[in-house]
C-alpha cells in the first residue's frame, strides 16, 4: 500500500479547496450573472423599438356606393359599381408603450376604379373613372403576447386597431350612355374611422414584417356634378376592405 508523503497531502488539500472555493463562487454568482443577463436584455428591449417607422402596401376594395341626390328638381340617384380591387399605400411613425400598447400617426393613399355609373336605375359605361380616399390616421393598438397568454415562444405577434382621422375623398366618374348622363369630379373633407387586425413576425431586434386587414370609412359628404349643363349636389359615401402588408423599422 503506498503511502502519501505529507507534503503531497498537503497539496492535495490545498487543491482541494481551491476547487470548492471557486465552484462556491461560481454558484453564487450564478444568479446574479442571470440577473444581470434579463435586465440586459429588458433594457436592449426597452432601448430599441421604442419608436418605429412602418411602410405599407396593400389592395383596397371598395363596395358598390350609393350616390344620393339632394337638389330640388328630379332626382338623380344612383350608385357606383366598383367590381375591381384597387391598390393602398401608406406610411405610420408610432411609438410603442406599457409593453403591449402602441399607438401611430398613419397617412394613407386608396384609389380604386369605377366600372359603371347607374343613374335612375340606367346603367352606364363609367370609362376611366376613379374613387379615392386620401387620409390622416390616429390609430392605437394593442399587441398580444403569446408567451404570457398561451405560453408559446414564437416570434409572432398578433394584434388589433382601431383610429380616427382626417380625409379627403375624391369621386371623378361620368357615364356616357343613356338620357341621364352626369359627370362628377369633386372632392370634399370628412371624418374617417378605421379598425384592424393582423399579426407581426419579427425579423430582427429592429426589424418587423406586418401582415393586416383593415376596415376603413367616412361620413357622408357633398360633391357636386354636371347634367344636362345644370349643376347637380349630391351626398356620397366612402367604405373599403383593405388586406396589406408592411415593414417596419425601430429606433
Amino acid at each position: 500500500m503506498t503511502r502519501l508523503q505529507p507534503n503531497k497531502i498537503s497539496t492535495l488539500a490545498k487543491t482541494i479547496m481551491a476547487l470548492s472555493t471557486t465552484a462556491s463562487l461560481f454558484l453564487l454568482a450564478s444568479p446574479g450573472l442571470a440577473a444581470d443577463e434579463e435586465a440586459a436584455k429588458k433594457k436592449s428591449e426597452e432601448e430599441v423599438g421604442s419608436m418605429y417607422l412602418e411602410y405599407m402596401v396593400g389592395l383596397s376594395h371598395s363596395p358598390n356606393q350609393t350616390l344620393r341626390s339632394n337638389d330640388a328638381v328630379p332626382s338623380l340617384d344612383g350608385s357606383t359599381d366598383n367590381n375591381a380591387a384597387g391598390y393602398f399605400v401608406g406610411v405610420a411613425l408610432g411609438h410603442r408603450f406599457m409593453d403591449q400598447f402602441r399607438a401611430e400617426l398613419q397617412v394613407g393613399y386608396r384609389a380604386s376604379n369605377i366600372e359603371k355609373l347607374s343613374v335612375r336605375g340606367e346603367d352606364g359605361s363609367a370609362g376611366s373613372s376613379r374613387l379615392s380616399l386620401f387620409s390622416a390616421m390616429l390609430n392605437g393598438y394593442y399587441d398580444l403576447d403569446l408567451e404570457e397568454l398561451l405560453s408559446l415562444d414564437v416570434p409572432l405577434t398578433p394584434w388589433i386597431g382601431v383610429g380616427i382621422g382626417w380625409g379627403m375623398p375624391r369621386l371623378d366618374v361620368q357615364n356616357g350612355e343613356g338620357p341621364n348622363q352626369l359627370s362628377v369630379d369633386d372632392t370634399d373633407s370628412v371624418f374617417v374611422y378605421n379598425a384592424m387586425t393582423g399579426v407581426t413576425y419579427r425579423i430582427s431586434e429592429t426589424t418587423e414584417w406586418t401582415v393586416g386587414y383593415r376596415y376603413i370609412a367616412t361620413e357622408d359628404f357633398d360633391i357636386s356634378g354636371t347634367s344636362a349643363g345644370a349643376t347637380r349636389n349630391f351626398d356620397f359615401e366612402f367604405d373599403a376592405h383593405e388586406a396589406y402588408t408592411g415593414i417596419r423599422f425601430m429606433f
